[in-house]
């Protein structure tokens, strides 16, 4: 998804409010603009105003008190968003199987700002740009060994058994497992990860990736068994989500697009509607956050993945695993439905307490961030 650069919030997830201040203070064009214009008319219509010449101090008057009441506007109302430069950080949790270390070797420290979820690793991502990975390494793979150790880096995520990074400057990483090379080309290519830059989100499935252009189109490159690469839509996206055969996207104006495997309605049941705020594709089922909190699910149901979704309004954010699914509420609580792959503890064993901002489910274990006061 996209991020605002300097309020570190996305454009998928804030209201039309938040929007505007991100617009207003990341481009204070905007805000120049709008005054010059206001300017402009005063002085065009000073034939039809008692402002004139001689009253040009209470023209200055006026704009001083339009920038008090704005900042004061800003102030009260989005005080949490403005003049933050630092995205929220806080501690890793982990759950689920532990095959690998994937949930005993959590690294330690409360500066992480978000974490990705592969089959049998993990990865995370510091405040400081550096990225931390651990659990399975396999000999040939180099998923935890080849993380880069750069400090540039400002989103990850994390396919089957490799790895993306997203530098400062648009360009992305890969590392781990080149499918390609040992699954007689039929799977992600390290060498189709785009070299130039102009980047601003990026998404890891099994074998394919995703990555988003400033311009918001799509740039896809892996496994395209099911036209999960050759089939991407055109067009402007806000936000995309790679799943396992399918991928979705989201528009500005709310809607989703789908492409790839039609595999029990992943992709011919995706809502119509225009309130969407983020997107997460899984296996075979998908989830939509709408603009008043509640989730929206389709796809394979036979456990219930679709079905238990719960109704309510007020999460935070989503995320999918392979049989299962994962939300934040208002209150910073986890809550999850549908099946536990292999029975390991990836919805039985979710952490209790409050504080937590972020999750990323896995096919096998999951991940949250927790602010470093809560418990």
């Amino acid at each position: 998804m996209y991020i605002c650069p300097m309020l570190h919030i996305s454009h998928t997830d804030s209201s039309k409010l938040e929007k505007l201040v991100c617009g207003m203070i990341c481009n204070g064009n905007i805000l120049n603009q709008a005054v010059e214009q206001l300017f402009r008319k005063l002085v065009m219509k000073k034939q039809h105003s008692k402002i004139n010449q001689k009253s040009l101090p209470n023209r200055f008057i006026l704009l001083a008190v339009i920038f008090l009441l704005l900042f004061a506007f800003i102030y009260l109302f989005v005080d949490k968003y403005v003049c933050s430069t630092e995205q929220p950080a806080g501690i890793i949790v982990a759950w689920g199987s532990d095959s690998d270390g994937q949930v005993s070797g959590v690294p330690e420290g409360d500066n992480f700002v978000e974490v990705a979820v592969g089959s049998f690793h993990s990865v995370a991502l510091r405040n400081d740009g550096t990225i931390v990975s651990w659990g399975r390494d396999g000999h040939t793979d180099g998923q935890v060994r080849e993380t880069p150790m750069e400090n540039d880096f400002v989103s990850i995520a994390a396919g089957a058994n490799f790895s993306l990074a997203l530098r400062k400057n648009g360009t992305i990483v890969q590392w781990g497992w080149d499918h390609n090379i040992a699954a007689d080309h039929d799977g992600i290519v390290v060498g189709d990860t785009p070299g130039t830059g102009g980047f601003v989100a990026i998404s890891a499935a099994d074998n394919h990736a995703l990555a988003l252009r400033e311009n918001g189109t799509i740039y896809a490159w892996g496994w395209d068994m099911s036209g999960e690469v050759s089939e991407r839509p055109r067009g402007s996206f806000v936000a995309i989500s790679a799943g396992d055969n399918h991928n979705l996207a989201l528009r500005e104006d709310g809607t989703v697009v789908a492409w790839g495997a039609d595999l029990s309605g992943t992709i011919s049941d995706t809502p119509t509607e225009r309130e969407f705020t983020k997107i997460a594709a899984g296996a075979r089922h998908n989830l939509a956050l709408r603009e008043d909190g509640s989730i929206a699910a389709w796809g394979w149901n036979l456990r219930e993945e679709v079905s238990s979704t719960p109704a309510e309004p007020g999460f935070t954010d989503i995320s999918v695993g392979y049989t299962h699914s994962l939300a934040i509420n208002e209150d910073g609580s986890i809550i999850g439905w549908g099946w536990e792959r292999l029975n390991a503890g990836q919805i039985n064993d979710i952490p209790e307490g409050n504080g937590f901002f972020a999750i990323a489910a896995g096919p096998f274990h999951n991940l949250a961030l927790r602010k470093p006061t809560e418990k």
